[in-house]
């Protein structure tokens, strides 16, 4: 349509009265203060005659009183052979209760005050934390002065920390999230290096009350404490306080140093993890880092946000936003105050563009090495940090936090301000001299977790590969095992094959099974009742229903694959998952030749019936122990290591009410057992022998590659 041009002058007026009206608008008139200029409150300092260290920020907002309290220790300091140790003490200190009161006791206490107290340990020192209402402060530190100086360590309590950290062991590979950093910091200080160390059954079995006892002794002392106080306070009050309940402990204590931390030398460039139920990948690259230096934290945070930092990052942008291949990037060059931190970028991305993720990756490293960043990246994240620098100091006890970070390892005073300073003065040459300095191509070694046969490339194109073992080491077993003779195989395998050609020869035609059960299971959380749906298909279907609290849990395994469903949520088993659920199961024992070892132990009385106990194991070092009733011929007891929540160590499972069913002897009723406390009991309300099976039952839906 052709335009009249007396319209088209009107527009033109328009535009223009309206441009001249945005050019003089009042808003444009104001003037702004320069950003990132605030006022710290005052820290207030003092000490005590015997040493402890109080800082103060004195703040009448709330009448509510909040202590954080270092202490210079740690799993640093863990012996190699008692990893978690530091860990241990913290917990027992808090719920272990003390010479005069039982942990529940303290609890009762504590909660009738409204008053928090929580122990952790760090790497570096151990922290507690005290918060209360004013007028309950000093009948709060003296509870906590109790805690400290004089902690019961309970005994059952500390059986109770092994059990909850085994049963942790136990399920530590079930989130990849997780593995790929603990993994990760093993390539990057070395297997055998605290900074590493990794929780096993072994160290639990090495750790005793008594070395919970030296831990505490080896760190907790007045002058190895520095504490800092957030609430409306005078310091005077607070040292007067302190010294009424700590004033009479002058127990010393000598620090050794922090382990050093030896750059480990590696023969490969690239580390696979395999995880066969997953159909995505995760992906860390880095290398072994440096120590904090002041002078270059300004290039080195700005680099982290320019590379990976930001929803405006260099990878984000690569990798996230224009390749589509992932919802997340992280990494940069981290440094820390006692030994060199990590220079690591990661990402996760399905199966089918690892390869492609990990080249971005490196292709932007090696970019960001050889040309200078451009002036708006570098504006942009000078801005950023600075706009947001001071949401550090938005509380009085976040202020307070960061000057007891900054006196324990030692920092200048104004090493913050310090740092925006010289962010302002940055310039992209400083960007590309951090980028050469800090990140080294060579020293790069690439970690992948995942399912190798999905990957969109050959492991070996990256260069010599390491494949990295997760499997759990199994708990030692309290019993010493003999060393297996001819004659013990010979004898375990002889009363197996009497079983299979008398009470339980059913188990050679078997087709398939249907239980419905009854079950209560013991938890730390409380004792809860289900129902247990159990269908098999031999040799290898396997779908288990469990119903509890009107939730299920449908676990399903069909040949080589096999899937968890928890509320709608479905997790893929891997591999080792699989035969763990099918290991020893009494048609897989009686059937599958050549398959299992049956070392025959001993004859052994138990309340009164005669057992021949055979132990049986596998080529993988899994492992279980039946007994053999003499008289019957049933196998009453069974033993193996413990896979509930919230248990450790070897479960005994003694079964009873045995019905024949087609030919067959089931036990109707079992309990189970683990350190002589019941976890598990079952009741079978009915067993069908060879019903009719719909295989649509063990479909297990795959998801999208």
């Amino acid at each position: 349509m052709k335009k009249h041009p007396v319209i088209v002058i009107v527009f033109l007026c328009l535009w223009m009265a309206t441009s001249l009206v945005a050019q003089n608008r009042p808003v444009d008139k104001l003037k702004f203060p320069e950003l990132n200029q605030f006022q710290l409150p005052e820290v207030q300092a003092t000490e005590t005659g015997n040493g402890i260290k109080l800082r103060v920020i004195k703040d009448d907002r709330l009448p509510i009183v909040s202590m954080d309290i270092i202490v210079k220790g740690g799993s640093a300091f863990d012996p190699p052979t008692k990893v978690s140790l530091a860990n241990i003490t913290a917990y027992l200190m808090r719920i272990g209760g003390t010479e005069t009161m039982k942990g529940d006791e303290v609890d009762q206490l504590l909660d009738s005050r409204g008053i928090s107290i929580s122990f952790t340990a760090d790497t570096d020192f151990f922290a507690v934390n005290l918060s209360c209402l004013r007028e309950n402060f000093s009948d709060a530190v003296a509870i906590l002065a109790d805690m400290i100086r004089k902690p019961g360590f309970s005994q059952d309590k500390f059986e109770e920390y092994l059990t909850r950290a085994g049963s942790g062991i136990g399920r530590r590979n079930d989130q990849p999230n997780t593995i790929l950093p603990r993994e990760f910091k093993k390539i990057i200080y070395g297997d055998n290096s605290p900074y590493s160390a990794v929780l096993e059954y072994e160290h639990l079995d090495n750790i005793t009350r008594e070395d919970v006892m030296i831990c505490h002794k080896n760190f907790f002392a007045p002058g190895n404490m520095l504490a800092g106080v957030v609430g409306p306070i005078e310091l005077d009050e607070l040292k007067g306080i302190i010294e009424q309940y700590f004033g009479d402990w002058n127990y010393q204590v000598e620090i050794p140093s922090y382990p050093e931390v030896k750059e480990p030398v590696h023969d490969f460039k690239a580390a696979f993890i395999e995880k066969s139920n997953l159909n995505q990948s995760y992906i860390a690259i880095g290398h072994l880092g440096r120590t904090f230096d002041l002078a270059e934290q300004a290039k080195i945070k700005v680099f982290n946000l320019i590379m990976a930092g930001s929803f405006d990052s260099r990878l984000f942008n690569r990798v996230r936003t224009k390749m589509g291949l992932t919802y997340g990037v992280e990494g940069g060059i981290e440094t820390d105050y006692l030994r060199p931190g990590v220079a690591a970028f990661g990402t996760f991305t399905k199966s089918g563009s690892t390869f492609a993720a990990v080249n971005a990756i490196l292709d932007e490293i090696n970019v960001i090495r050889k040309e200078k960043v451009s002036q708006s990246e570098l504006n942009n994240a000078k801005d950023f940090f600075l706009n947001s620098f001071v949401f550090n100091y938005s509380t009085p006890a976040k202020i307070l936090n960061k000057e007891l970070v900054r006196e324990f390892y030692g920092l200048p005073k104004g090493y913050s301000e310090q740092i925006v300073a010289d962010i302002k003065q940055l310039t992209a040459d400083d960007i590309l001299e951090v980028a050469q300095d800090y990140v080294n191509p060579e020293k790069l070694v690439i970690m992948i977790l995942g399912k190798e046969q999905d990957l969109d490339g050959k492991l070996a194109d990256l260069g010599k590969v390491k494949r990295i073992d997760i499997t759990i080491k199994p708990p030692t077993l309290k019993e010493k095992i003999p060393q297996a003779t001819p004659e013990m195989l010979k004898k375990g395998q002889d009363i197996i094959t009497a079983l299979t050609q008398k009470q339980y020869k059913g188990f050679k035609t078997i087709k398939s099974i249907e239980t419905f059960s009854d079950a209560t299971m013991v938890l730390p959380q409380g004792t809860f009742s289900m129902t247990i749906k159990s269908v098999v298909a031999y040799p290898d279907k396997f779908l288990n229903e469990m119903t509890i609290m009107g939730m299920k849990i449908m676990t399903i395994i069909n040949g080589d694959k096999g899937s968890v469903n928890q509320m709608g949520q479905k997790q893929p088993m891997d591999t080792a998952q699989i035969k763990d659920n099918l290991f020893g199961s009494l048609y897989d024992l009686l059937n599958a030749k050549g398959k299992y070892n049956f070392q025959y132990l001993k004859e052994q009385e138990i309340d009164g019936n005669m057992y021949d106990v055979i132990y049986i194991f596998d080529s993988g070092k899994n492992w279980k122990k039946i007994f053999v009733n003499k008289q019957t011929g049933y196998i009453d007891i069974e033993e193996k290591l413990s896979k509930m929540p919230g248990t450790s160590g070897v479960a005994r499972e003694i079964n009873s009410d045995f019905k024949v069913v087609a030919g067959i002897p089931f036990a109707h009723m079992s309990e189970t057992f683990v350190g002589g406390k019941k976890i598990m009991s079952i009741t079978v309300k009915e067993i069908k022998v060879n019903p009719k099976v719909d295989p649509a039952l063990f479909t297990i839906e795959e998801k999208q590659k």
